[in-house]
């Protein structure tokens, strides 16, 4: 079988986000919300400043972007899922954040225009790519002198994470496309991801972390979440007859990560890296 085109690649990511969109981090789990929180900390927009958010999901970092720039300010947030520009936009809405727009895109090849960002932010986003290497020189284009560039990205699996991934592979039956949440190689070290922003042309390259304790009351919460993240790939390629020996086996993991207040607790670390155009 042949590998699947970068605009063939960028064409299934936006159906299953598409398929996604209604449930996508509303679990009410902490989650997508507290890590596109520290991307905005740490890009550190100011009042009336302009921001772009590029594959902006259900606006994890969009709402944080537009309550610190301000109605003087302005966000883009760009999104290649229709269902996911559809809902954000009626969320918008509904806040009346009349400086927020809401656009249909692809983040690879962003149709915006350029030197007109004092921020570019990207959440979970970047290794969905086929081609970083292409789509961050576009981003940079985007900031105007001196803006600044942020990228939340994983680090590697680890402890009960990695555990569920390696119990999903077990029953993995659907060898022809990497899971949905492998990473190529790129992504292992925190020195890559800063290569791929000092190759685009990015100055100040630097790295900051956070380790984040997602927490679970039960295994059904858990399993909602999952459902309404990326992980439902890892579902969708398990046979359905499994699905409930997966289920039994993720609530032995988490029980035996369970922490003094009676809930479970997954630990994912996020890699920020930032930059600046020069």
């Amino acid at each position: 079988m042949s590998a699947a085109t970068p605009q063939e690649q960028v064409h299934q990511w936006a159906g299953m986000f598409d398929t996604l969109s209604a449930s996508y981090d509303q679990s009410g789990v902490p989650f997508f919300t507290t890590i596109a929180q520290g991307l905005v900390e740490r890009l550190a927009p100011r009042p009336g400043e302009r921001a772009a958010d590029l594959g902006a999901g259900r606006g994890a970092a969009t709402f944080p972007l537009a309550e610190a720039v301000g109605p003087e300010g302005r966000v883009d947030a760009l999104d290649v899922a229709p269902g996911m520009v559809r809902l954000t936009s009626e969320a918008v809405a509904a806040r009346g954040l009349d400086h927020v727009r809401v656009l249909h895109g692809d983040a690879s090849d962003p149709s915006l225009p350029p030197a007109s960002y004092d921020v570019v932010a990207s959440s979970l986003v970047l290794f969905f790519l086929p081609q970083p290497e292409d789509a961050l020189p576009r981003w940079l284009d985007l900031l105007d002198e001196g803006g600044r560039l942020g990228v939340a990205t994983f680090r590697p699996w680890s402890g009960t994470w990695k555990a569920i991934e390696d119990l999903f592979a077990e029953y993995d039956h659907d060898t022809g496309r990497p899971a949905t949440t492998s990473m190529p190689d790129v992504y292992a070290t925190d020195e890559g991801v800063e290569g791929l922003l000092r190759d685009a042309g990015a100055a100040d390259v630097r790295t900051d972390a956070l380790r984040v304790a997602v927490p679970f009351d039960d295994v059904e919460q858990w399993r909602v979440w999952s459902l309404g993240t990326a992980m439902r790939g890892l579902w969708m390629r398990a046979p359905e007859e499994k699905h409930e020996e997966i289920l039994a086996r993720v609530a032995d993991l988490l029980d035996a990560d369970r922490g003094p207040d009676g809930r479970s607790r997954l630990h994912v670390d996020i890699r920020y890296t930032l930059g600046r155009r020069a």
